[in-house]
């Protein structure tokens, strides 16, 4: 899993500046789902060919990896460093909101 993450990690430079990594998910028979924020909607364009160089670099067929990207707009986000990453996983329901 600690693999799969750290390859998948490559989106943050294979897609827009606001694209981040939000989750990694490792299903029955190393089917691997991962979930992307952004605020760019032009980032949904790289997950098919990303998805198939994750596939090679891992050693997996391109179905056992999924990555969808989930696009915000801005006004959702506050885009200062570390606030962006956590609201990102609190819009894309990974992360529960701070009360």
């Amino acid at each position: 899993m600690r693999t799969v993450a750290e390859v998948v990690r490559a989106i943050d430079s294979n897609m827009s500046a606001r694209a981040r990594l939000v989750e990694v998910v490792c299903r029955q028979e190393k089917t691997y789902d991962v979930l992307v924020g952004t605020t760019m909607a032009e980032d949904k364009v790289c997950a098919p060919q990303l998805e198939a160089a994750v596939a090679v670099v891992l050693g997996l067929l391109p179905d056992q990896i999924n990555i969808t990207v989930t696009p915000v707009t801005q006004k959702e986000v506050d885009l200062h460093f570390g606030a962006y990453e956590r609201m990102l996983s609190e819009k894309l329901g990974t992360t529960p909101p701070i009360r």
